[in-house]
C-alpha cells in the first residue's frame, strides 16, 4: 500500500489543485437533480448513478432501445473511453482505456459478466466473449473506465462490462429485417415473477461465405423466500458463424471488390455457452445487509485458426462453478463496513490440431506438421477475500476504501509429448517444430489490490472525485503453455496496472456532463517477442480525458423536444520500457491499434410522443499499425441516422441507416511483417427495419 500511494505523490498536487479549481468556480451554483439511474457493478448492490464512481456509465433502456444493435459494438461505442473494434460476423476486440488489444492478454484486461457473474472462468477467457451475453435484449449496459479489481480481482485491468436483463417487463415480440440477407427475432414473455427471453439471428454477411446464425435463451425470475430476495436465471447461447479473415493491400480496404473479398472462405466458429446462477440478498434490522451468488458455467467452441499457417483447428471447453459474498455492517449513520469471500473453480481444455498439410515456404512446411500441436487440460481456482469502508466523513465529503487479497491456481496436464516435436515424437528440421508443449506443472499467482477514492459533493449538481487504485490480471493458460519455438517454460508474472483519476460530474434539468482525467501505469505486460516467446516485463503509460454531455435544447413545437450529447476520449499511449523489434527500441513509441481521439455526437429530435429520430457522427483518428511506429490507418468518420414511430399503444415501428455517407473504412488495420497492411474492412451503407408488438 506504501509504495502502491508512493507512485503518485508528485503529480498528487497537480490533480488537487485541479479540483480545488473547479470547485471554487462551481461552488456557487445549487441545482435539485432528480436521478433514475442505477447500477450494479459498482458496488454489486443496485445504487442510484449518482452515488457510484463517476468512471462508471450506463446505457439505458431508452438508449439500447434506439441503438437496436446488432452488435454490441455499437452500444458501447457510445461509451467514452470505450474502443470496441468489430471483427468477423459476432467477433470483437475490447480496448477500455487502452490500446484495442488481442490475443489472451485482451479478455485478461477487461472483464466481461452478466448479472455480475463473469462470462468465462480464471484464467480460461476468450477475447470474443461478448457474444456469450445476451445483449439483444438488455435493459442496461454498465460499464466501469478504469481499475475494478478491488471489487472483482484479476481480468479488471482496466474496466468491466455487465449486461443485466431484467425479471419483469412488457411482453413483445419484434422482427427485424436488413442489408445482407439479415433477419432477427426476438420475444420476451413475462409471468408472475419472472420473465424469458428469445433472440434467433441470421445474417448473410457482407462479405463472401461470411455469415453466422445465432440463438439465446435467458430466464430471469425474482421471489421473496421469507426475509429473503431471491433472484434466479440461465442463459444459453448457440453461435454458428462463417468467418472472413483480413484483406491484405495497402488501402485495400477502400476497393469494393476486395473488401467483399474471403480468403479464407472456410474458416468457421461454432460455440455453445450455458450459465446459470442463484441470488439471495436479505437486509437485517440493525442495518446489516447480506448478499450471495452460486452459479455454474460451461462453453465449448470449435475455431478454424485461418489466420495461422495450416489453418489448425482449436476445439476448447471449460466447465466450472462458483460463488460470490458480500456482508455488509451499517455500524453507524455514517460508516458502512463490507466483507466478502468469492471463488471460482474452472476445468478448461484446448487441443489444436492440423489435417492438411502446410502450405508456403519451406520453412513453414518443415516447423509447422499435421497433427496434434496442443492438448492439454487445465484445473484452475481463483479464491478472493476483499473488505471495502464506506465513510460520509459530513455532508459534502465522502470516502470510499477497499482492498482485495486473491490468488489463482493453475494445475496444468500435458496430454500429448512435451517439446517441440511432431506428436508422434519425430523431430521437425530447421531446428525443430513451431509448437512447443511444456510438461506437466503447476502455477500460483497472488496480489492484493487496493483503493480509495475521495468525493466532495458542494451542492446538489456537482460531484467532484480523487481516486487512486491498484488492478491487475494473471496470465491466462494460452499464455503460460501455448508455447512456440525452444520456450519450454513461460515464466511470467501478474500485470499490474495502477491508476489515479480526477473526475466531475454536473446535473441539473437540462444539463447532463461528466468528466475525467487519468494517469493509467501498466507493467510486466506479457507480449510476444521477435522470438514468439512469452515475455512479461513491459511497461506502458497511458494517459487521457474522457467526456461525455448532453443537453436538452429549446423545444420546436408542440410536444417536440431537441437533445444533443457528445461523448469522446483524448488520450496518449506510450510504451515505457526498452524492446528491440525490427533493429527500433520502441520505448517512448505511441502504442499501436491507439487512436489519440475516438468519439462521437447525437442530435436526437423528439417530434412526439410518438416519434423521434437520431442522427450520430463517429469519429475514430488516425492510429499506427506496429510498434515501430512506421504504418498508420488515416482514421475515419461515419454517419448513421435512426428513426421510430409508435403507431398506438402496441405497434412500433423503427429504421436505422448506418454509414449514410457509404464511406470506405477499416473497422480493424493490422500490419505484419508476413502480410504488410491488412484489414478488416467496415460495412458499406446497411438498411435495417423493425415492427415491434407489444402485449
Amino acid at each position: 500500500m506504501i509504495n502502491f500511494i508512493g507512485r503518485y505523490v508528485s503529480i498528487a498536487p497537480v490533480t488537487g489543485l485541479i479540483a480545488s479549481a473547479c470547485i471554487t468556480a462551481f461552488s456557487s451554483h445549487v441545482f435539485a437533480v432528480e436521478l433514475e439511474e442505477v447500477a450494479v457493478i459498482g458496488s454489486r448492490i443496485e445504487r442510484p448513478l449518482d452515488e457510484q464512481s463517476i468512471n462508471i456509465t450506463v446505457a439505458d433502456a431508452q438508449e439500447l432501445a434506439r441503438v437496436r444493435p446488432v452488435h454490441i459494438q455499437q452500444s458501447l461505442s457510445r461509451v467514452p473511453g470505450v474502443s470496441l473494434q468489430r471483427g468477423s460476423g459476432q467477433e470483437s476486440l475490447p480496448g477500455i482505456r487502452s490500446a484495442v488489444l488481442t490475443g489472451a492478454g485482451a479478455c485478461g484486461s477487461v472483464l466481461i459478466m452478466e448479472e455480475t457473474i463473469p462470462v468465462r472462468g480464471a484464467g480460461a477467457c476468450n477475447v470474443n466473449e461478448l457474444f456469450d451475453t445476451h445483449f439483444e435484449a438488455a435493459q442496461r449496459l454498465e460499464v466501469v473506465r478504469g481499475a475494478s479489481s478491488a471489487f472483482y480481482g484479476s481480468n479488471a485491468l482496466t474496466g468491466s462490462v455487465n449486461v443485466i436483463l431484467p425479471a419483469q417487463g412488457d411482453d413483445y415480440f419484434a422482427i427485424e429485417a436488413g442489408s445482407n440477407s439479415y433477419v432477427r427475432g426476438q420475444a420476451a414473455v413475462s409471468y408472475e415473477g419472472g420473465r424469458v427471453y428469445a433472440t434467433i439471428t441470421e445474417d448473410g454477411g457482407y462479405r463472401d461465405d461470411a455469415g453466422y446464425t445465432q440463438r439465446k435463451l435467458s430466464w430471469r425470475h425474482a421471489a421473496g423466500l421469507g426475509d429473503w430476495q431471491i433472484n434466479v436465471g440461465a442463459s444459453y447461447t448457440d453461435l454458428d458463424q462463417e468467418t472472413a479473415g483480413f484483406i491484405v493491400g495497402l488501402d485495400s480496404y477502400r476497393d469494393p471488390r476486395l473488401a467483399r473479398e474471403n480468403l479464407d472462405p472456410n474458416a468457421f466458429r461454432k460455440t455453445q455457452s450455458l450459465r446459470a446462477w442463484l441470488k439471495a440478498s436479505r437486509e437485517f434490522d440493525n442495518g446489516t445487509r447480506a448478499d450471495g451468488a452460486v452459479y455454474l458455467r460451461d462453453t465449448d467452441m470449435d475455431f478454424l485458426l485461418h489466420f495461422l499457417p495450416g489453418d489448425p483447428l482449436e476445439q476448447n471447453a471449460q466447465s466450472g462453478f462458483g460463488w460470490q459474498s458480500a456482508l455488509r455492517f451499517a455500524l453507524n449513520d455514517r460508516l458502512d463496513i463490507a466483507i466478502g469471500f468469492d471463488a471460482d473453480f474452472t476445468d478448461s481444455e484446448l487441443r489444436q490440431s492440423q489435417a492438411e498439410a502446410t502450405q508456403g515456404s519451406a520453412f513453414l512446411i518443415a516447423t509447422i506438421p499435421t497433427g496434434v500441436h496442443y492438448d492439454y487440460q487445465v484445473d484452475a481456482q481463483q479464491l478472493g477475500v476483499f473488505t471495502h469502508v464506506d465513510w460520509s466523513i459530513s455532508e459534502r465529503w465522502h470516502l470510499s476504501a477497499g482492498a482485495r487479497l486473491e490468488r489463482i491456481d493453475y494445475d496444468y496436464d500435458n496430454r500429448s509429448l512435451a517439446g517441440r516435436t511432431r506428436d508422434d515424437g519425430t523431430e521437425c528440421g530447421f531446428g525443430g517444430c513451431r509448437y512447443s508443449r511444456p510438461a506437466d506443472r503447476e502455477d500460483s499467482f497472488t496480489h492484493a489490490s487496493p483503493k480509495i477514492e475521495l468525493h466532495y459533493d458542494p451542492n446538489a449538481a456537482w460531484r467532484f472525485s480523487l481516486s487512486l487504485a491498484d488492478s491487475f490480471r494473471a496470465p491466462q493458460a494460452t499464455e503460460l503453455y501455448r508455447l512456440q519455438r525452444a520456450q519450454t517454460v513461460a515464466d511470467l508474472d501478474i500485470v499490474e496496472a495502477l491508476s489515479l483519476e480526477f473526475g466531475a460530474r454536473y446535473q441539473s434539468d437540462t444539463i447532463d456532463f461528466s468528466a475525467s482525467i487519468y494517469r493509467l501505469e501498466s507493467d510486466n505486460l506479457i507480449i510476444r517477442d521477435s522470438s514468439f516467446f512469452n515475455v512479461d516485463g513491459q511497461s506502458t503509460l497511458s494517459q487521457g480525458i474522457e467526456f461525455s454531455y448532453s443537453q436538452q435544447l429549446a423545444s420546436s413545437g408542440v410536444g417536440a423536444q431537441w437533445t444533443w450529447r457528445m461523448v469522446g476520449s483524448f488520450a496518449k499511449h506510450e510504451y515505457r520500457s526498452d524492446l528491440i523489434i525490427g533493429d527500433v527500441n520502441i520505448n517512448g513509441n505511441r502504442v499501436d491499434t491507439a487512436p489519440n481521439f475516438f468519439g462521437s455526437a447525437f442530435l436526437t429530435w423528439q417530434a412526439s410522443e410518438k416519434s423521434s429520430i437520431e442522427w450520430e457522427l463517429q469519429r475514430v483518428n488516425r492510429y499506427f499499425l506496429d510498434p515501430e511506429n512506421a504504418n498508420e490507418y488515416p482514421g475515419h468518420t461515419l454517419l448513421n441516422a435512426r428513426a421510430n414511430y409508435a403507431l398506438n399503444p402496441h405497434w412500433g415501428f423503427g429504421l436505422r441507416v448506418l454509414n449514410i455517407t457509404n464511406t470506405r473504412y477499416a473497422e480493424r488495420a493490422d500490419f505484419t511483417t508476413f502480410t504488410d497492411e491488412r484489414y478488416f474492412p467496415g460495412e458499406p451503407r446497411s438498411v435495417f427495419a423493425e415492427a415491434r408488438y407489444t402485449f
